[in-house]
C-alpha cells in the first residue's frame, strides 16, 4: 500500500560486501559446477541478485523460474540461507538504514525499530515479497525484503504473489491509483450520520486493475472497516468545524486558519506515508470531505 522511500543513506553497497562470504560460496559453486549451479546462474552475479533493483529482480525470477530443482537444489539453498544472516546482517542493516514506522503493506500499525542502546526488540518482520521457499535464490535479495507487521507477513500474505506491485519497486503507484472512497446510509443527509454504522470505506481502483488481487487477497477492505471509527470522527469534526468557524478560531488565537485545519483534522504535509498509522485513509478522506 505504501511505496518505501529509501534514504540516500540506505546503503546497499554496505549490505552487499557483508555478504562477502556468501559471495565466495556462490563463486566456489560456479566454478566447481556443483550440480547444475553454473547453468543456473550463467550470467547473473552475486551482487545483481542481492543488491539488483525489483525490476532487475523481476527478470532474474522471470529467467531462472520455480522448478523443483531450483526449490529443493541443496547449493542454491547453502548459498542464500536468509536464517543464517537474519539476525547478524539482514535485520541490522535494516534498522540502521531505513527509517521503519508503518507496515508498508498495510500501514495500520506502528512497528518502530527501537534504538539499540535500550536494548528493546524492533516490532517489524521481513517480509519476502517474492516467498524465499518457492524462489530461494531471492532469499537475500535487498529489494526482495518488505518491512511489514506480523499480521501481514505471518497471518495474511504467507507465499501469496503479486508481481508487479513491491513497494520497493521505483514504479510503485498505489497511492496514485487506488482511493479510499466514502459512502453513506441512504438515511444520511448532509453529512448528518449517527454513528459509524451509517458510513462504510472501500478501496477503489481508478484506470487498472494492478492492485485488485493485493487488495482482496490481503483483505484491506475487511480490515479498515473496522477503523471506521477514524472516518467517523473526520466526519463529525468537519460538521463542528466547517470554514466559517475555524476563520472564527483564527481570530481568536492569531493562530493561522490552515494550522488549525491541520491540528483539528490530523492533516500532514509529510509526503512519506509510511511515517503514521492511517496515514494514507485520513489523506483520502480529507480529500472526500474536502478539506484539502
Amino acid at each position: 500500500m505504501i511505496k518505501i522511500n529509501y534514504p540516500k543513506k540506505f546503503d546497499r553497497n554496505n549490505y552487499y560486501k557483508k555478504l562477502n562470504k556468501k559471495e565466495n560460496l556462490f563463486n566456489q559453486y560456479k566454478k566447481e559446477e556443483k550440480g547444475d549451479f553454473h547453468t543456473i546462474f550463467k550470467d547473473i552475479s552475486f551482487k545483481c541478485l542481492v543488491i539488483g533493483k525489483f525490476d532487475t529482480l523481476k527478470k532474474i525470477k522471470e529467467k531462472i523460474g520455480t522448478s523443483d530443482n531450483i526449490k529443493n537444489n541443496e547449493y542454491i539453498k547453502d548459498v542464500f540461507n536468509y536464517k543464517s544472516c537474519q539476525i547478524s546482517i539482514i535485520k541490522p542493516f535494516f534498522e540502521d538504514n531505513l527509517l521503519i514506522s508503518t507496515c508498508y503493506y498495510c500501514n495500520i500499525d506502528y512497528i518502530n525499530s527501537y534504538d539499540k542502546r535500550y536494548k528493546t526488540k524492533n516490532k517489524f518482520t521481513l517480509d519476502h515479497y517474492f516467498d524465499k521457499s518457492t524462489y530461494p535464490y531471492l532469499a537475500l535479495s535487498l529489494y526482495n525484503i518488505i518491512p511489514s507487521c506480523s499480521s501481514c507477513n505471518c497471518k495474511i500474505k504467507g507465499t501469496k504473489k503479486f508481481d508487479n506491485i513491491a513497494p520497493s519497486s521505483n514504479k510503485y503507484d498505489f497511492d496514485e491509483k487506488v482511493k479510499f472512497k466514502l459512502t453513506f446510509d441512504s438515511s444520511c443527509e448532509n453529512l448528518h450520520i449517527k454513528s459509524k454504522n451509517d458510513i462504510d470505506i472501500n478501496l477503489k481502483e481508478n484506470y487498472s486493475s494492478d492492485f485488485k488481487d493485493f487488495i482482496k487477497d490481503m483483505y484491506l477492505d475487511e480490515r479498515y472497516k473496522a477503523h471506521k471509527d477514524i472516518v467517523y470522527e473526520m466526519i463529525t469534526k468537519a460538521e463542528l468545524y466547517p470554514e466559517s468557524r475555524l476563520k472564527e478560531l483564527q481570530d481568536l488565537t492569531g493562530i493561522p486558519f490552515q494550522q488549525i485545519k491541520k491540528d483539528i483534522f490530523n492533516l500532514s504535509d509529510e509526503k512519506d506515508l509510511s511515517k503514521k498509522p492511517f496515514s494514507k485513509l485520513i489523506k483520502d478522506m480529507s480529500e472526500e470531505l474536502g478539506l484539502i
